[in-house]
């Protein structure tokens, strides 16, 4: 295995656990790391296979513990919404290099850690209205199952926030030591 395929399995592993641990120790419900693994994975990874496989993973994987879907209508809701975390990290990969100024950039990582909640929110809440019949098949019935999700989407907009930033922190920190190592390898080449 090369040092790139090496590289690219430890980030995969680290991530999966990350994904996996995070959302079974959520301390709030909804507060998991599963939106930003799924950005970050999507934004890291070149080839798009390992970036479907990891939330694929995370979310087979930590439903053996945290069943918490009441149909097969909303687990498949749930799983399907993270489509859009991985459409908005391969979004930010081409945009890399494009010269975009560092206000643009922190903004898009941000609209990465507050869109999908929001479209999460939106859709699950909606789900769990049709599938279910606690909630009557009315307005009103609609707008109380949207009304009952708001503590869920708050939870879930801070921990998307907060493991994206600190993901996505450690990433910078990682490319800047792996800059300087190779500076010092370079260097020690030229002597």
């Amino acid at each position: 295995m090369n040092r790139e395929t090496t590289r690219e399995l430890t980030v995969f592993c680290l991530l999966l656990a990350i994904g996996v641990l995070g959302r079974w120790a959520q301390p709030d419900w909804n507060f998991t790391p599963l939106a930003a693994v799924t950005v970050l994975g999507a934004y890291y990874f070149r080839q798009l296979m390992p970036a479907i496989l990891l939330p694929v993973g995370v979310l087979l994987i930590s439903d053996l513990m945290v069943a918490a879907h009441n149909s097969y209508i909303v687990q498949s809701t749930v799983h399907l919404m993270m489509i859009v975390p991985l459409w908005m990290g391969r979004a930010m990969r081409r945009t890399e290099g494009l010269g975009s100024k560092a206000w643009r950039r922190a903004a898009a990582w941000a609209m990465c850690g507050i869109v999908p909640a929001t479209a999460f929110y939106l859709v699950t809440n909606f789900a769990v209205w049709a599938a279910r019949s606690d909630y009557p098949a009315t307005a009103s019935g609609l707008l109380a199952c949207f009304t009952a999700g708001i503590p869920f989407y708050r939870t879930m907009i801070a921990g998307d926030i907060v493991y994206l930033t600190l993901l996505v922190g450690c990433l910078a920190v990682a490319r800047a030591a792996s800059r300087q190592s190779d500076r010092k390898v370079a260097a020690r080449g030229m002597r």
